[in-house]
């Protein structure tokens, strides 16, 4: 089965709902919530982590390079 790649649209929304994550975290943190502020921290950092994999993934699909298989 061919590998598809993840389409740049969804990869981008990926990326503002993780910059909005950390800004809503920023805000939990200054106003005293520690426990929101780190939940949205994980999630900001968990978003970010799905965009940088799309990208490389994209890349790596996008050369034709079949290294991991």
């Amino acid at each position: 089965m061919d590998k598809v790649k993840i389409h740049s649209l969804t990869l981008t929304a990926l990326l503002f709902s993780s910059i909005s994550m950390g800004l809503y975290a920023y805000r939990n943190f200054s106003s005293g919530e520690t426990g929101y502020g780190m939940v949205f921290v994980l999630l900001c950092m968990f978003m970010l982590g799905l965009v940088l994999y799309g990208f490389v993934r994209n890349r790596r699909l996008g050369d034709g390079g079949t290294e991991g298989s």
